[in-house]
């Protein structure tokens, strides 16, 4: 019974970092399939909805049934924070790695601090880059590429530790409670059993 909810679990958040690893590959490289890219987003997309899904029923089987509106509202304000967080964390994340990219890469083609405007410029504005030519266009790609590839090869190191989270969660469900009517229930019946007969 508690493999229905937990195995499910498991292997939706194993999916999940394989397929950001995947991300990762194809968005660093500009010869990459979209194909390939736009079915690693789906797949991505899947996971992350059978997730959700298997984690509530997952917290339901854990948790006793006298306690599942708590639960349930707890998961739900931790969903909401969750995105709200990840895009700060994230967008910080590939903000900080595309500033030292486009720094480091302009460095290295001999234009020292004279692209800093131009940086300042990439980072609020990635359509931008349409508008470069030249030796500042491949900078900018370049800078863009290894920006999603290590905010997708981040993601998915934080998605690799939730799997080792979740697998230690539990697998045993809850014991139920007795409640007022079982237990009157069973009260009866013992002064059912000590009438005389």
């Amino acid at each position: 019974m508690t493999d229905l909810y937990t195995s499910p679990s498991l292997i939706v958040y194993v999916i999940f970092p394989l397929t950001l690893i995947a991300l990762a590959i194809l968005a660093s490289t500009p010869s990459s399939s979209a194909t390939l890219y736009v079915l690693a987003v789906v797949t991505n997309g899947f996971a992350t909805g059978a997730a959700l899904n298997y984690t509530l029923a997952h917290l339901l089987h854990l948790t006793p049934s006298s306690t599942h509106y708590i639960a349930t509202s707890l998961i739900a304000t931790f969903r909401g924070f969750a995105g709200s967080f990840g895009s700060a964390i994230g967008g910080g994340i590939f903000t900080r790695i595309l500033r030292d990219s486009l720094d480091t890469h302009f460095h290295e083609k001999g234009f020292g601090r004279s692209k800093d405007g131009l940086v300042r410029r990439l980072l609020g504005s990635p359509a931008l880059v349409a508008s470069l030519d030249g030796m500042e266009r491949e900078v900018a790609v370049q800078g863009y590429q290894d920006a999603l590839r290590y905010l997708w090869l981040t993601a998915a190191a934080l998605a690799a530790a939730v799997v080792l989270i979740q697998a230690s969660t539990g697998w045993e469900g809850a014991k139920q409670e007795k409640t007022l009517v079982d237990e009157a229930q069973e009260v009866e019946s013992r002064n059912q059993e000590d009438l005389p007969r």
